[in-house]
């Protein structure tokens, strides 16, 4: 190795280390596009797509890579070049992505001569693919105790009607008010037994008194 290629690579590779990537998002299952382009004011010239940071020559766990004309490898179809290679986009289409291609991505393009190759990393994040589904609401809170101040909670209720906690933390009432509105059954059952017991009364009144001047006059007799 020459001498200012062991002193000047430490550098190139610090160089390329404090570089920021460019940040690509893309969903699962659909595709995403990482751009890359170079001049071919010279010429077309090969290049090739890597996983990881672009090293110092070619490209490390290559997936696809052209002569600048055409493909000349591709390690899976869901690697495309779909732009167009004469003019130099080499922009890395990957189709149906998964969670697992998130990453680092170099585009290497090759130009004759030391160190005048293109690199370019991307950084690619895949995000799980979203649903048309309702977000699920907040939960509902429920109160297992209730307040011993309040009117509402030391009359009882038959089971017609409910009484409801509201948005501000107010009981709300929309039941029938049986314990204000007495049953009419009820009612007249109590109506009876007193009409009975006032007749009762005064029937055993009427016969004391009956009774009293009879004696009084058996006595006077």
């Amino acid at each position: 190795m020459r001498p200012w290629v062991a002193i000047f690579s430490p550098i190139l590779l610090l160089t390329d280390a404090v570089i920021s990537h460019v940040q690509v998002n893309g969903v699962v299952n659909q595709s995403a596009t990482l751009s890359c382009t170079y001049s071919t004011a010279s010429g077309v010239t090969t290049m090739c797509w890597g996983r990881g940071v672009c090293p110092m020559s070619q490209c490390s766990d290559v997936i696809i890579r052209t002569n600048g004309f055409l493909v000349t490898f591709r390690k899976h179809p869901r690697y495309k070049l779909n732009g167009n290679l004469l003019n130099g986009n080499v922009s890395l289409t990957i189709e149906n992505v998964a969670l697992t291609d998130s990453g680092l991505y170099c585009c290497r393009v090759e130009h004759r001569g030391w160190f005048n190759d293109m690199k370019h990393t991307l950084s690619l994040e895949i995000k799980p693919e979203q649903t048309a589904d309702t977000p699920p609401t907040a939960p509902q809170e429920t109160r297992t105790t209730q307040p011993t101040n309040s009117t509402w909670y030391s009359c009882p209720t038959d089971g017609n009607g409910t009484v409801t906690l509201s948005s501000d933390g107010h009981w709300q009432s929309n039941q029938t008010h049986v314990f204000l509105a007495q049953n009419p059954w009820m009612t007249t059952s109590k109506g009876l037994y007193i009409g009975i017991c006032v007749t009762a009364v005064v029937l055993l009144t009427v016969l004391l008194v009956l009774i009293t001047k009879s004696k009084s006059f058996q006595d006077c007799a």
